[in-house]
């Protein structure tokens, strides 16, 4: 034997021992096999129980359009309330509350946090979601606080239109007051001139008056029939767009679980195995020192 293949003989040994055959998996799983399946079958178990316990969730989402309402003083149009008072005071618990009840839902705490209120971006819009373990509930929680919401918005839009009503009855009140002098004014001019009064300075004034006057009620009343017709054209109630959608949530299937279940075991073993075999060759080699 030469020189050189005596040593390689060494190196080879070497790298033979440092390396993982493929049999000291299966000599370790045989050693520990009972660590792997007491482990495997405790931690499937545990993880399969566990998830199937979890009930399952439906999820209720419904976009609304908040209402807009003539401001007949400020002369023009606004939100019935902006966006950020709405999302403020539907997340007072009270609010949800009365929503509820007024539902016949019934006012409990476990409902509340399961209902969430967001803004849709970009649309003047909120977003109202509700959780509940039966679709139906969910549905019926969305329904309640739209419900609800309306009502509000529907006094806040009445309180509104009454302010364009109050000025558009002053604004009649002041044209029949025009209207009256007016016909005093066309009175008096016909009167002067039927009689061929001579002062012709006095006719011309009354003419005059006649005219600024007709005028004015011209004026006001261009003012009154726009405040009428925005009233009534730009004003529109909180709505809700579309319809409500519901969808399950929150529970995987049962052969997804049980697939689940099994991996988890199997890791689990897996590691269980490795870690007790070792402890097991530290605690020998102590012994053996």
């Amino acid at each position: 034997m030469t020189v050189h293949e005596d040593a390689s003989v060494p190196a080879k040994a070497v790298a033979r021992s440092e390396g993982v055959e493929p049999n000291d998996h299966l000599q370790l799983f045989l050693r520990q096999w009972r660590w792997a399946v007491a482990t495997f079958v405790i931690v499937a178990v545990i993880a399969i129980v566990t998830l199937s316990q979890i009930r399952p969730q439906w999820e209720a989402q419904a976009t609304i359009r908040i209402g807009q309402v003539y401001d007949a003083f400020a002369g023009s149009t606004r939100l019935v309330e902006s966006l950020q008072e709405v999302q403020e005071w539907m997340r007072v618990k009270s609010f949800l509350q009365e929503a509820f009840e007024e539902a016949g839902l019934g006012s409990e705490s476990a409902l509340v946090p399961g209902v969430r209120i967001d803004p849709v971006p970009s649309t003047g819009m909120i977003r109202i979601t509700a959780r509940a373990p039966v679709a139906d509930e969910a549905t019926r929680i969305v329904t309640a606080i739209f419900d609800r919401l309306k009502s509000v918005h529907g006094e806040l839009t009445r309180a509104a239109r009454s302010e364009a009503e109050l000025l558009a009855q002053q604004y009649a009140n002041e044209l029949a007051g025009l209207r009256e002098v007016q016909s005093n004014l066309q009175k008096a001019y016909s009167s002067g001139s039927n009689s061929g009064a001579d002062d012709r300075s006095t006719l011309e004034s009354v003419a005059s008056a006649v005219e600024r006057n007709a005028k004015e009620i011209r004026e006001i009343d261009h003012q009154r029939f726009l405040l009428l017709r925005r009233d009534k054209y730009q004003t529109f109630p909180t709505e809700m767009i579309g319809k409500i959608s519901s969808s399950r949530i929150g529970r995987a299937s049962l052969g997804l679980i049980i697939v689940f279940g099994i991996v988890m075991g199997l890791a689990a073993g897996l590691v269980c195995a490795v870690l007790r075999d070792y402890v097991a060759r530290k605690q020998s080699q102590l012994l053996s020192d």
